[in-house]
């Protein structure tokens, strides 16, 4: 049986995210604390036991002048007692069947590990997002500029994000609630979400994680790509370390994840990021 979960669900629901997805880094416990929502799970129950399940989270995509509802496949995943059974793929076959009542344009994901691209791609899921990542070192300097992100800077952060994706076929976009949602996260788990603003004058913004070799910007952008150079500096002083990843829109960019439209769409260059991954 596929049904959405129930508050009922929440002790199997969870016990099988802790199998899938062993962590120990405090997300597991935010993530259901904070931002799980039942009415967003999809469970296959087998013999009255949770079996497989999947998070269908509401998104939007810019394409082009026009803004289209998308749905954000996240945490999908199959308790070890059921694999090999090809219960995803009834789960995802019922999103896209729930997707299409519901007039749902696309259904998106980013896939764990690069070999799933692959175990994606019979379901009509095609890379489409991209990202670029860099290692960087550099001699940390004073960290002047440097300050913690906070809500009143996110209507400029979502200003300097869409004007760096818009040379992207496709955006996924963020709602002030999304981007409220990062900046909890990230203040929560990680380094922190940091403004570089130099003079006083927002110039860009990063979201910031620590890693056992340095840092690690998931998403690092800047009005002046000049700046980039200062605001990393200004990162690592303020953690004491000289090695940072920087993941953003870029020229050498690696495949990050795919898109399955419900009708027929040429292909397209897209970005996404922040999502949770």
């Amino acid at each position: 049986m596929i049904r959405f979960a129930t508050p009922s669900d929440l002790p199997e629901i969870r016990a099988l995210w802790d199998v899938c997805f062993p962590d120990d880094s405090g997300f597991n416990p935010y993530y259901f604390s904070h931002l799980f929502c039942p009415d967003n799970t999809l469970l296959y129950i087998e013999n009255g036991r949770l079996a497989a399940m999947t998070q269908m989270l509401p998104h939007h995509l810019r394409q082009g002048e026009k803004t289209v509802p998308v749905t954000y496949i996240y945490g999908a995943c199959t308790h070890p007692d059921f694999r090999r059974r090809h219960l995803m793929s009834r789960l995802l076959t019922a999103s896209f069947d729930i997707d299409r009542q519901q007039g749902i344009a696309a259904s998106i994901l980013i896939p764990q590990e690069e070999w799933l691209f692959d175990f994606y791609a019979p379901f009509g899921y095609v890379p489409a997002f991209f990202a670029q990542t860099q290692s960087v070192d550099v001699q940390p300097k004073t960290h002047a500029g440097l300050r913690a992100l906070c809500t009143d800077d996110l209507v400029a952060c979502d200003v300097l994000y869409t004007a760096q994706t818009t040379n992207y076929d496709i955006t996924v976009t963020r709602t002030s609630m999304q981007w409220q949602q990062q900046l909890d996260l990230f203040h929560a788990l990680g380094l922190g979400a940091f403004a570089w603003a130099p003079d006083g004058i927002f110039q860009g913004y990063a979201f910031v994680w620590r890693e056992p070799t340095g840092l690690w910007a998931q998403e690092l952008l800047c009005r002046d790509p000049r700046q980039e150079q200062a605001f990393c500096r200004a990162l690592a002083a303020h953690a004491g370390c000289s090695s940072l990843r920087l993941t953003a829109p870029g020229e050498n960019e690696k495949p990050l994840g795919c898109i399955k439209y419900y009708e027929p769409q040429p292909s397209l260059h897209g970005y996404m990021n922040l999502m949770l991954n």
